[in-house]
This record gives C-alpha cells, structure tokens and sequence, in this order.
C-alpha cells in the first residue's frame, strides 16, 4: 500500500500536504443525507455531550437518533440460575418495556417501564433542543413473560429461544391475532404520540428474543399455532408494518422502515414482493436495503476495548460511490448487545472526519481518500509527525483487512469477553481448578453446560466451528504492535492524548487477541491429548529423552505467553488503561457480555492460579529428561 501512495499521490510528503491538491467534485452541491444514529449512552449528561457533537452533521441532512434505550437490564426476564441465551435480549428496547397496553402492563415490573420511560422523555428533550429527529430500535415481535400467556393463552405464539443456548423456552404472541395487533396498535400509537420526531424505524426479527409464527429460519425450528400455519411470511411481516405506519400517519409524515431478520431467500422474495414505500428487509444472505454507509469507532468490532478508529476505513466508505439520494449514513457507536460506549473524544474524531470530508466533499476513489488522510494527520500529529501517523493509519487498515481475511471467525467479544479468556486461567486440566478458583468467571461463561464452560476453552456459544489454525493470530497481532509502537513516538502532537490514548487502546486490543490465540492453540493441544488428559494422574517413565512430549513442551510455551500476557495487561490497565475498556461500573451488573470493575484483580486471580497449576501438565505428559 505505502509503494501505491508514492507513485499515485498528487504532490509531497503527508506533512506537506496542502487542503488544494486534494481531488474536489467540481461544483459539488451541498450534501444532503440522512444519518441514523446508534449509541448506548444512558448516563444523560454524556448523552447530551455525544449529540452535542452528532447535531454538528445537522446542515448536511436528517439526523435520526435512536432514542429508545432501555435503563437498565431486563432482570425479570432472566430465569432463576441465569441462562445465556437470554443476556442477549436482557437490554432489547421492545414496545411493551416503554409504553406496555393494559393487557401486558401487569407482567412488566412497573419501576422499570417508568425508568425506561423517564430515560427516553430526556433524550426526546434534548434531541427537541438541538433539532434532530429521532428514531426506533427494537427487536419485534418480542417474548413476553410466562404470566401473559397464562392469562392469554390463546395469543401465544411461537417458541423463539435457542435451545442450545437457552435454559427457558419463551414464546412471543402470535400476529395473526387480531388481539395482538390491537394490543400492539395501541403501543405504537403511544410511542409516536409521545416521540411524534420519529422517522426511521429499524427491527431484528427473529434472533435475540423475537420471532414470528412458522418463520423457517426460528432457532429452535418453524413453529406456532396450527390456525396461521400457512400464511404467507408476507402477510406475518406486514401486519407489524402497518402497525407503524398507521401509528406514524398521526405525526403527519412517513417513516422509513428497516428490517433484518433471520429469513430464508424465499421468505426475503416474498417479504420485499409486498412491501410498501420507504420498507426495507435484509436477511441472512439478500434484501432490498438501499447504500448505507456504516461509518463509526469499534467499540464493537474491538469489543471490550473502546478508544479505536480506522480513519482510513472511514474515509475509504465516505468516499465510494453511491448514486442514491439522499445518501444513507449508519453512524454507530454502541458496545455489544448495548452494554458500553464509545468514548466522547472518539465520537468527536469520527464526526471531524465526517464533518471535513461532507464540507468539502472529494471524487470517489483511493486516491483522494488517502490525500484527505494526510490532511487529517497534519492536523492531528502536526507537520512533524504527520507521516509518521499517516503511515500508522495505513498499516491499521491492512491489519484489520487481512484480519478479516485469514481470521475473521475470532471474536474479541465471543472469545474474550462472553467465553471470559480475557480473565479466565489458562491451564492443561481445568477440571482441576477449585470452586473458588472458577468462581469469578465460570458463572459467566457463556454454555448452557457449566461442565463445557469448564473444560472446552472454544465451545463458543455452544460450537466449536470459529477455531482457527494453531498460530494464525501472529500475524496480525505483529502488525498491530507495528501500527502502535510507531504511535507512541509521535509527541507534541496537537492531539497527543488521542493519539496517547489510541495507541494504548491498541496494545489493550492485541492483548485480547492474544489471549483469544493463545486459549485457541491451547485448546488445540487438549484435544489431541484428550484420552491422555481425561486418564489417571502419572509419573513418567525412566528413559532419558531430550525433549519429553512436544505437546507439553508447545503447552508451556503457550502457557508462558499467557502468563506474560497477563502481566502486561495489569500494567496496562492500572496506567489509565481502564477508562479504554467497557465494563460495568457495579459489580452486580457484570455479565456474560459485560466485564466487571475488578478486571484488575480478575487478572491478578488468572495469574494466581495459572502458577499454582504450573506443573499439572507434568502429572500426564513426559518432561524433558536430559
């Protein structure tokens, strides 16, 4: 890539740059778009702070914020003993959690509608004060509580948890019900009487809580009531549709709406057959969304870690061509299953880019966006280091493209985070670790099975199909440690604390990645030795050999780096590192996809326990005996 920018670059290094030699449309008119935002703020004062800065895009087009987060988790729906499944849909934004009808208000705790309600009142005010628009996230039909349907029965559709990754079947009601519909009609014509700004709606169907009745793609298999088993999947989608729609008509303009779902291709044909203006479905593998360009930070994609952008990335989507207008933009900011944020200054970075590249827009290509990153890094590091970043900024985005490419399936947030190797000790025989020892992160283990959560380092949410080949993450967590190590030496940059920040935030985000290697090669070692491992404890023989078992040895080695890893975490973390990881700020709130506030001392107990267990290895496998 760097040998491309020197032959194709207009003029001069990246310090020299001038704001004249990038590629400009001629005449270009001003930018009218609409942009739909995502966030997770529910501390208000941030909120305000982050659309503060969104409201900053408001001469460029629409800005629709998303402003029905729910307070606080769900625990009422949350079964006795927890279940994985369900911390999916824990902090989903259903209708019935903001404006219940009379029918399902008495199965929702009423302290937490309020708190919902309250939450969404103070974003609607501030959205008002900067004059943004709003929109709605939800996952519908959402499952109702076991007490509905007793009072209801009749009105109980289909089963849409996962069994293999759920402890309790829920239902969601049935819309071929007029019951339903009315039931539903009444809480979207609340909603909009309430929120009247709202112009774009957006569902998931059928995964993380919702579902429709005889849907073929349902985790636990098509299914619902017999008396609407053959309607079309047309007519299940469009009865919700039109609920919203009707419920917009009292605001006196249309809303657009936006749907993914797990749809089979034939249901996607004839969803998007009947569907009116301004509606649009995606499933799994095609739909009628019109361009939208996804731009934001990586609070998800580096989920824990936050404090992450790929400007080039950014400015390479900014800039692609699209024909459509007004121009969609997707600007997200949440961290996963809406646990976490990104950080206020990240947000800023993203909209200066945003903002920069809309004023003064460029001709698509290459070429013009990596002209208008060497501004940006002018601007950033200053002429003396602007190359230096420049690069830095180039190498970022190879990195995460050739991630993506050789080892797309590991997931810092599947991996590191919901299957704890983040904090959980690496050892050769897990079964051996105490009560007290697994207590701090096994019941946090996403497994429906507490003995897989123990003993397969990559049952990831009950499979083991994501594991990538023995060794694969090395090179890309050596092309990060290229991109951060040149960051931290840039200085007196006219954004050093950003640039400070990113870079440590990138060694944080290559620690996890390295755990997520080290836990997949190690379990690679276990099962090949899993006769061995699950046998009784035994010394080895007598015979002298030079290097004993090369599993044991490739173990320890492993072993070792975990355990380095680890050291360098903690130093990481207990330097500021904290404020670049989302984690619940209450201990009580840390779960299967959120981290806890004693990460620290999580990492001081993995340490702890990884020596005490140094040596189990030896009770199974042949030591070295020279």
């Amino acid at each position: 890539m760097l040998f491309i920018l020197s032959a194709c670059l207009v003029s001069g290094k990246a310090s020299g740059q001038d704001n004249s030699s990038v590629i400009r449309k001629e005449n270009a008119p001003p930018v009218k778009a609409i942009f739909v935002v995502h966030s997770s703020y529910r501390d208000i004062e941030k909120f305000r702070a982050f659309a503060e800065q969104i409201a900053r895009l408001r001469p460029f087009g629409r800005i629709d914020m998303y402003i029905n987060l729910t307070a606080e988790k769900a625990d009422f729906e949350m079964p006795e003993g927890g279940s994985p499944w369900h911390e999916y849909a824990a902090y989903d934004r259903s209708l019935s959690k903001f404006f219940p009808d009379e029918k399902i208000a008495p199965f929702i705790p009423e302290e937490l509608v309020n708190k919902n309600r309250q939450l969404l009142k103070q974003k609607v005010k501030i959205i008002r004060d900067l004059g943004l628009n709003a929109g709605y996230r939800a996952n519908e039909p959402h499952f109702l509580p076991k007490a509905f349907f007793e009072s209801y029965p009749h009105l109980r559709g289909p089963r849409v948890d996962h069994p293999r990754r759920s402890l309790q079947k829920e239902f969601s009601p049935c819309f071929h019900q007029k019951e339903t519909r009315d039931m539903y009609q009444h809480m979207v014509n609340t909603l909009f009487k309430n929120v009247p700004e709202i112009n774009t709606v957006h569902f998931n169907m059928n995964d993380a809580g919702s579902g429709f009745c005889w849907a073929e793609w349902l985790y636990s298999g098509p299914n619902g009531p017999v008396n609407c088993k053959n309607l079309n999947m047309s007519e299940r989608v469009l009865n919700l549709v039109n609920l919203f729609k009707n419920g917009a008509g009292q605001t006196g303009h249309d809303i657009d709406i936006f749907m993914w779902g797990m749809f089979t291709n034939s249901e996607i044909d004839d969803i998007i057959s009947h569907l009116p203006d301004n509606c649009f479905v995606r499933g799994v593998e095609k739909g009628n969304f019109p361009p939208v360009k996804n731009v934001g930070g990586m609070a998800w994609s580096a989920n824990p870690v936050r404090g992450i952008i790929n400007p080039l990335g950014i400015l390479r989507t900014l800039n692609s061509n699209s024909e459509n207008m007004p121009q969609r933009y997707s600007l997200g900011f949440s961290g996963a299953y809406d646990r976490g944020t990104e950080r206020l200054e990240t947000v800023e970075k993203v909209v200066d880019i945003i903002e920069d590249y809309l004023a003064n827009p460029a001709e698509e290509g290459l070429v013009p966006a990596l002209q208008n990153l060497q501004k940006l890094c002018v601007e950033w590091a200053g002429e003396e280091s602007a190359d230096r970043l420049f690069e830095a900024f180039v190498a970022l985005d190879e990195a995460l493209k050739l991630k993506q490419a050789t080892i797309g399936g590991l997931s810092t947030l599947y991996w590191g985070v919901s299957t704890r190797q983040i904090t959980r000790p690496l050892v050769i025989v897990p079964e051996r670790l105490s009560p007290q020892e697994e207590a701090y992160f096994l019941p946090h283990v996403f497994n429906v099975s507490l003995e897989e959560a123990r003993n397969d380092y990559m049952d990831i949410h009950g499979g083991g199909h994501n594991a990538i080949p023995m060794g694969a993450a090395g090179h890309f967590l050596s092309d990060l440690k290229k991109v951060y190590t040149s960051m931290e030496k840039i200085t007196n940059a006219p954004e050093q604390k950003f640039l400070d920040n990113m870079a440590m935030a990138l060694r944080i985000y290559s620690s996890v990645v390295r755990s997520c290697g080290n836990f997949n090669d190690a379990q690679m070692i276990r099962n090949r030795n899993k006769e061995v491992l699950s046998g009784p404890v035994h010394r080895p023989n007598k015979i002298p050999t030079w290097t004993g078992d090369q599993d044991l040895l490739d173990f320890n080695e492993i072993m070792r780096d975990e355990l380095d890893n680890t050291n360098e975490l903690i130093d990481l973390l207990e330097n500021g590192g904290m404020d670049l990881i989302n984690h619940a700020e209450d201990p009580t709130l840390e779960d299967t996809f959120l981290l806890g506030p004693d990460l620290i001392e999580n990492l001081k107990q993995k340490r702890k326990i990884m020596l005490d267990h140094w040596l189990d290895i030896e009770d199974y496998m042949t030591s070295p005996f020279k």
